[in-house]
């Protein structure tokens, strides 16, 4: 569990809790939130509750394990009393897989709200990737053999395993497959047959799924790294290791972790619960989820792995001891995995490199006049670059073509609606203006249609700054007039072709914000 730096004696701080609702349990951290961004965890609750069993198997959860999630956070609630913590300020709740596949989820978080004031947050992937990705830095950090060169992060869940790639502490992907240790149990129980067979059945559906991982991860597995996280990872560590340290990152053997697996899928439940005092609800997943490791493992040829104590938990408080806000290194990993998309489709690099810099200078100089905050600059920061994308598949309606390649790209620490708004501002980087016929454009909330107007229409203008794809005007001042806003090159050149552009692309700029776009070259003096 990560720890805070070194804490000044009587350094200000406040009480924050999380819960998260897993597949098999609720879990609650309690912990001391400081001000230089650390925390440190006071208490640690965790009740079994197979929330999984029911979404996975019958795709809804039903009314007795509504029932017990009630109960356990009502418990919780009790001890968040006790602390003096405010349930609707200082506790985020989230909700994975298990909830968030039900068909009856608004039904679950409506009950578990009106009966204990507690709000979940049901999260998508994206999120979770992201939360991964905070809760592994402090490893990152106090271990130089995972920051340095090529990492592979992966965690099986109940409902879905999750892989995280990073090249020297940098994203390079993150992927979410459906190979969840509850729907590998459910395969193994439907085959009639011996143990032999089960096991057999067991093996095949993991195959199917690590094929999908080893696909996302490029063929050359030189100096790769692979970590492990969640709780069936940690159980293997504390089994096969004598001297394991609660906050240290283990290392382990594969073929131990596979004679592990291969004992525990030999017994019956009844005696894991028995032998190693676990719930059944646990030890139901344990074989398989064991079993996945070792096979991730094998495929990508390591005969060791790490397992550390990270959570995604641990993500939810390095954010709360963020304030919620995207940190400089967090931005960096977004248009980071960005840039690995733009790669990915020949992006004119240079060019869409020219065009999010000037649409950044106009965004800057345009402050008091758009009102948004550091987040929708990053979301014109992933516009900018990728605006162009759509040519990869063909220069007539590329616009629209952007919109289709992003919203169907992976692109790490943005969620569904951040995409979508990013998206969308590609898409009107030139064509038609947004109108409330356009689909996705009118299922906007009206807050959301105005943030898309403001920032496509400085994406319009800062294209047509490169209209001649040269990047000739780059150093540039933006200075805003009652009735102007004026972008100043600082050198003499033959600025025809963006003149003329800016005449078309400037009419929505001077729509949205009232005052025309003019650029002029820098005069100098003498």
């Amino acid at each position: 569990m990560a720890k805070p730096d070194v804490v000044e004696q009587n350094a200000v701080f406040e009480l924050k809790a999380v819960i998260d609702l897993g597949s098999t349990s609720i879990r609650m951290v309690v912990a001391q939130v400081y001000e230089n961004g650390t925390f440190q965890t006071l208490d640690t609750l965790s009740q079994s509750v197979a929330i999984g069993s029911d979404t996975f198997t019958r795709g809804r959860i039903s009314r007795s394990i509504i029932s017990d999630s009630v109960k356990v956070i009502r418990n919780f609630s009790a001890v968040l009393k006790e602390y003096g913590i405010d349930s609707e300020k200082d506790v985020r709740a989230v909700a994975t897989s298990a909830v968030r596949e039900a068909r009856n989820r608004d039904e679950f978080v409506d009950r578990v709200y009106m009966a204990t004031g507690i709000n979940i947050e049901v999260i998508e992937g994206t999120e979770v990737n992201r939360l991964t990705f905070l809760a592994i830095q402090p490893v990152l950090k106090e271990n130089q053999v995972l920051r340095k060169g090529r990492l592979l992060v992966a965690e099986v869940g109940g409902g879905s395993t999750e892989l995280l790639g990073l090249d020297h502490a940098r994203v390079s992907f993150a992927h979410i497959y459906k190979m969840g240790s509850h729907r590998l149990r459910e395969s193994m129980d439907e085959q009639v047959g011996s143990k032999a067979r089960q096991q057999e059945v067991l093996r095949m559906e993991i195959e199917a799924g690590v094929r999908q991982c080893r696909d996302a991860v490029e063929r050359d597995k030189s100096k790769l790294a692979l970590l492990l996280m969640g709780g069936e990872a940690r159980f293997a560590a504390q089994s096969i290791l004598d001297d394991r340290s609660e906050s240290a990152v283990a290392q382990i053997k594969v073929s131990e972790l596979s004679k592990l697996a291969d004992r525990i899928l030999g017994m019956e439940t009844e005696r894991v619960v028995r032998k190693y005092h676990m719930p059944i609800e646990e030890a139901q997943t344990l074989g398989p989820a064991l079993l996945a490791y070792v096979m991730i493992a094998k495929t990508f040829e390591q005969k060791n792995v790490y397992v550390c104590n990270a959570s995604l938990r641990d993500g939810l408080l390095a954010e709360a001891a963020s304030g919620g806000s995207w940190s400089e290194d967090f931005v960096e990993q977004i248009m980071h995995s960005v840039r690995e998309v733009g790669r990915r489709y020949n992006l004119d690099q240079a060019h869409a490199d020219c065009v999010t810099d000037l649409s950044l200078k106009i965004f800057q100089a345009l402050e008091n006049e758009h009102r948004l905050d550091s987040r929708y600059e990053v979301i014109l920061s992933v516009a900018a670059q990728l605006h162009d994308i759509g040519m990869f598949i063909g220069s007539s309606s590329h616009h629209k073509h952007s919109k289709y390649i992003m919203d169907n790209s992976e692109i790490f620490g943005l969620g569904e609606q951040d995409i979508k708004l990013a998206s969308l501002v590609a898409r009107y980087h030139r064509g038609a203006v947004p109108r409330v016929t356009h689909p996705d454009y009118e299922s906007l909330l009206r807050e959301d249609r105005m943030i898309v107007n403001k920032l496509s229409a400085i994406l319009r203008a800062a294209d047509a700054f490169d209209r001649s794809h040269t990047q000739a005007i780059k150093q540039v001042k933006v200075s805003v007039k009652e009735e102007t806003v004026v972008v100043e090159v600082d050198r003499p050149g033959d600025f025809t072709a963006e003149k003329r552009a800016l005449v078309g692309k400037g009419k929505m700029f001077e729509q949205v914000f009232g005052r025309t776009m003019i650029l002029r070259t820098k005069r100098r003096q003498g």
